[in-house]
C-alpha cells in the first residue's frame, strides 16, 4: 500500500515480488536558482535552507524503506540532495552523467524573462512545443530523453529484483515519465512538472513491462 503525506510518498511495504525491480525517482530539492526563477540546465547552484529541509524530509520518509543501491546525476545539486537523503545509511551511490538535466547552453543561469526576451519563439517551444525546441547550443528534448531512458533501463537490467533510489532533475524526469507512459514529446506539456523533492516509483515487472505506480506532483514542503 502507498500512502501520501505532505507530498511525500510513504512506502509502507517492502518488495513483495523478487521478480520486480523498483526505481524511486526523485527530483533534487530547491536550489538558489530555483528560488530566483533561473534556468539551471547543466550549470549548478547550491541547495537553499528549504532545499536542505526538503531533502531531510525525504530521508525521513524513506528511512524504513529498503534501498539496495542509489544512482545520482553528476550535477552538484543532485549530489547534495542524495547525500542528505541517505545520511547515516550504508548505501552505495553511483554517479551517472546520463541523469543530468537538459543542457540549456546560453540560457543557463538566465531568468525565464531573460530567456524569453532573447529567444521568444524558442522559449515558447521550450514550454509548449517541446518536440520543436532546437535553440542553438542547447540539447534537444529527444536527445535528453534518449540518454535518460537508456540510463534507467540499464539500471533495471543491472539491478534486477532490487529497490533503487535515483536522484535527477525536472525535465530529465519529465521526459522519462513521458517515455514510460507512451506520451509523445509533442504532448509533454500535458504532464505536470515534478516539483523540487517530488518523486514517484517505476516498477519493472517480470515480463519486462515498466509501470509508473505513483507520482508526487507537489513539492515536499512549501
Amino acid at each position: 500500500m502507498f500512502i501520501w503525506h505532505l507530498g511525500i510518498l510513504m512506502m509502507m511495504r517492502t518488495m513483495d515480488n523478487a521478480t520486480q525491480t523498483r526505481v524511486i525517482l526523485v527530483r533534487h530539492t530547491q536550489t538558489v536558482w530555483n528560488r530566483q526563477g533561473r534556468l539551471q540546465g547543466q550549470k549548478n547552484s547550491s541547495l537553499t535552507d528549504t532545499g536542505i529541509k526538503q531533502a531531510k524530509q525525504i530521508g525521513f520518509a524513506l528511512s524504513t524503506t529498503t534501498i539496495h543501491k542509489a544512482y545520482v546525476s553528476s550535477l552538484g545539486r543532485a549530489r547534495e540532495t542524495i547525500k542528505i537523503i541517505l545520511h547515516g545509511r550504508n548505501v552505495e551511490v553511483v554517479t551517472a552523467e546520463n541523469l543530468q538535466e537538459i543542457g540549456l547552453g546560453p540560457w543557463e543561469g538566465k531568468t525565464r524573462e531573460e530567456a524569453r526576451a532573447t529567444h521568444p519563439e524558442q522559449y515558447n517551444f521550450f514550454w509548449n512545443h517541446q518536440d520543436r525546441f532546437a535553440l542553438q547550443g542547447t540539447e534537444t528534448y529527444a536527445r535528453l530523453q534518449n540518454r535518460v531512458v537508456r540510463e534507467i533501463n540499464g539500471i533495471f537490467l543491472r539491478e534486477k529484483g532490487k529497490q533503487i533510489l535515483v536522484v535527477s532533475h525536472w525535465i530529465a524526469i519529465k521526459v522519462a515519465i513521458a517515455s514510460y507512459a507512451s506520451i509523445s514529446l509533442a504532448r509533454l506539456s500535458t504532464i505536470p512538472d515534478p516539483g523540487n523533492g517530488s518523486y514517484f516509483v517505476l516498477t519493472r515487472l517480470g515480463n519486462g513491462q515498466i509501470l509508473a505506480e505513483e507520482y508526487a506532483g507537489n513539492r515536499v514542503m512549501q
